[in-house]
């Protein structure tokens, strides 16, 4: 079957519409995959920074201790 009218231009930018169309889905997939490995590699790295920072607090408590031990001139022994 012949058809009545063929636009070839038309069919050309169709084409490329439906391969751009494709293009961005796959940049998208893309995308939606590497913001996913980052969410990843945030939580992990997130779990051992929660544990540093309690014992820095007891780092800082500590000093703190001591600098007012030394300041109020009370005698005391390191080990």
């Amino acid at each position: 079957m012949k058809p009545r009218y063929y636009n070839e231009e038309k069919e050309r930018i169709d084409e490329l519409k439906r391969r751009v169309g494709e293009e961005a889905a796959e940049g998208e997939e893309r995308s939606e995959r590497i913001k996913e490995a980052f969410e990843r590699r945030r939580s992990r790295r997130k779990k051992p920074n929660k544990l540093l920072s309690g014992s820095r607090i007891l780092i800082y408590v500590l000093l703190v201790v001591l600098l007012v031990m030394l300041v109020s001139n009370t005698k005391f022994l390191l080990f």
